[in-house]
């Protein structure tokens, strides 16, 4: 009876131990990703509009958080009537909305489903944005300077691995408005796409060398 208890648990310890590194293979890794998705965003006259966005991100993870540094640019040009340097009635058009995420994320969990929830810090620019041809020189500089801000953001989404280096994933990310942005209320998004790790975070750790 004791020699088969014996080899019970060395059996379950061998089966074990891959199990908990295929676990933990997301852990100290540099992930590339590819995205997609909608932009939500609120015009002063035409309210609410949608625009599709592409994109990509980096992921790159540590024991039970990640660095995330992303990119996303709509593709839809918009013209509506801003209020400009405190002057409302200027016609403004744009060529898209550029993103610029920087964040820090904690990741729950160490699952093939791995939900993740953090925040940090987004730059928004409205593309080749300006008022009508004609317009002031100071018109112009005030419209380039309120067609880009620095704001909080926060983000949440999750994770679905693919063997060892791949994960599909799907995030949340939020802003509110700011008064010196030319876009009046809060900016949303909803993205997803696939994440390859290309290299280990840390090379001298025999577990990322998989």
């Amino acid at each position: 009876m004791a020699r088969r208890e014996v080899l019970v648990a060395t059996l379950a310890a061998l089966i074990a131990t891959p199990l908990a590194a295929q676990n933990e293979a997301w852990q100290f890794r540099w992930y590339w990703g590819a995205k997609g998705g909608v932009l939500g965003y609120s015009l002063p006259t035409s309210g609410q509009s949608f625009a599709p966005q592409i994109g990509g991100d980096w992921l790159i993870t540590a024991r039970r958080t990640a660095l995330y540094v992303g990119y996303s640019q709509s593709l839809t040009a918009e013209v509506d009537t801003f209020t400009v340097n405190n002057a409302a009635g200027t016609q403004v058009t744009f060529d898209g909305f550029r993103r610029i995420q920087v964040g820090l994320l904690a990741m729950i969990g160490s699952g093939n489903l791995q939900p993740y929830v953090g925040g940090g810090f987004a730059l928004h620019t409205l593309n080749g944005a300006a008022p009508p041809a004609g317009s002031s020189v100071a018109l112009q500089d005030a419209t380039s300077e309120a067609a880009s801000v620095g704001i909080l953001m926060i983000m949440g989404g999750v994770n679905y691995r693919i063997g060892r280096k791949a994960m599909l994933f799907a995030h949340f990310q939020g802003a509110p408005g700011s008064r010196t942005f030319l876009m009046p209320g809060s900016v949303n998004s909803f993205e997803g796409g696939l994440r390859y790790a290309l290299l280990p975070a840390k090379s001298d750790d025999a577990t990322t060398r998989r």
